[in-house]
């Protein structure tokens, strides 16, 4: 089970999200608490009249994505008994709430966006809530029997283990046999890995992701092993390439959208 929560600056743009689910059309509402409207702009209005006791927090919202584990079926009333204490846990159980169900990427996961501010007016803390959010849902977990993202984190790592493996091998051969930067990455690309520089406003070389061709799995190199990557070829004394002043904008242009791409791909929904 996976949970997320963040403040943010409240709009009706945010209740609208949640109660459209996409293909399938209006989402499931779990529960509510505080609000009487459906509208999202009157929802949004309810909030305000609330948030105006409260003009110095800006982000003056809660927005949480739940994502209980596909290991169990998870019936109506235990998805919202889920929501529920999640609120409860983060002291927002009772203030105003929107709570939804999402069903239509086949994987079940719950919307809610909670108003901050009481009915005193008072902001609910927010400091660390994602962190606070996931133990929640690891405590959860633990009750059901069910695998927490702990858990899922451990299994990921020993999947990926040999696939990193692979490319720490390629990287030693590489290295070994190359005289600068330019020959390390054909020779790695030759093993199946392409190197994705980037290139610092400087025109140095910063760092490098690396891609596994077979598996598309796109890594850090410090996610392969410590002091993988720069330092590496430094120590080997592998040649780093440095840029003349023209080229270095677009180099650091062309990075940018390298490792804008790369994290896209990476990303989890949320």
């Amino acid at each position: 089970m996976v949970s997320k929560a963040k403040s943010i600056k409240g709009s009706s743009a945010s209740i609208e999200y949640i109660q459209n689910d996409k293909a399938l059309g209006d989402a499931l509402e779990l529960d509510r608490n505080g609000i009487i409207s459906h509208e999202p702009n009157e929802i949004m209005k309810e909030f305000r009249l609330l948030q105006e006791a409260n003009a110095k927090c800006d982000k003056n919202t809660i927005s949480m994505v739940i994502s209980p584990s596909d290991e169990k079926k998870f019936t109506i009333p235990e998805l919202r008994e889920i929501g529920v204490r999640h609120l409860k846990e983060l002291g927002l159980d009772k203030n105003q709430y929107l709570m939804t169900l999402h069903q239509s990427t086949g994987k079940n996961h719950i919307h809610i966006i909670a108003n901050r501010i009481d009915e005193k007016g008072k902001a609910v803390k927010d400091n660390f809530i994602s962190l606070r959010s996931q133990a929640v849902s690891e405590k959860i977990a633990k009750e059901y029997g069910l695998s927490t993202a702990k858990d899922m984190k451990k299994v990921n790592e020993i999947a990926l283990q040999p696939t990193k493996d692979e490319i720490k091998k390629a990287h030693v051969f590489s290295v070994q046999n190359s005289r600068n930067f330019d020959h390390y990455k054909d020779l790695m690309h030759s093993k199946g890995i392409e190197i994705k520089p980037t290139i610092n406003k400087s025109g140095e070389l910063q760092g490098f992701r690396l891609l596994h061709k077979q598996s598309g799995i796109n890594f850090k190199a410090s996610e392969i092993g410590k002091n993988f990557g720069v330092k590496d070829l430094i120590h080997n004394q592998i040649k780093l390439p440095t840029l003349s002043p023209p080229l270095q904008q677009i180099a650091i242009k062309v990075s940018k959208m390298i490792v804008r791409e790369a994290s896209r791909g990476m990303g989890m929904g949320f």
